[in-house]
């Protein structure tokens, strides 16, 4: 949901980049729901697609310079981890959620995008209101 409206935030302020970004992650989020039922094994090729579509929208979300330096630095990274995990899985080496070194190392720099992003948002909301 947070990211479907984060989505529309951003094709209403005119990045488009940014809001196709937040769209297409939300697809990659359900896409990895989809295979949650079918147990940890099963769900690994909804898991591949999962991580594609989140790589994609890491890079889509962090090119342009909507964000400070280090989130889209971070969503960089996180995308570059991720769109190895997800090659590596249709190479026929599959990655589970839980496999290490990938992913597991991509979700920190996930989770300090999403630091990020939640950062830019407050400080944006703290500069909108009167004093």
């Amino acid at each position: 949901m947070a990211a479907s409206l984060l989505a529309l935030k951003f094709f209403r302020r005119g990045n488009d980049w940014v809001a196709a970004g937040f769209l297409v992650f939300a697809i990659g989020e359900a896409a990895m729901l989809s295979g949650q039922g079918a147990g940890l094994r099963e769900s690994i090729p909804a898991f591949a697609a999962g991580t594609v579509l989140w790589a994609t929208a890491l890079l889509l979300i962090s090119v342009p310079k909507e964000f400070a330096f280090w989130v889209r630095l971070a969503g960089v990274v996180a995308a570059i981890l991720f769109a190895i995990t997800a090659t590596s899985t249709f190479a026929g080496h599959p990655l589970s959620p839980l496999s290490t070194p990938l992913p597991f190392f991509g979700y920190p720099f996930l989770v300090l995008a999403f630091i990020g992003w939640i950062w830019t948002l407050l400080r944006e909301n703290r500069a909108a209101k009167p004093a």
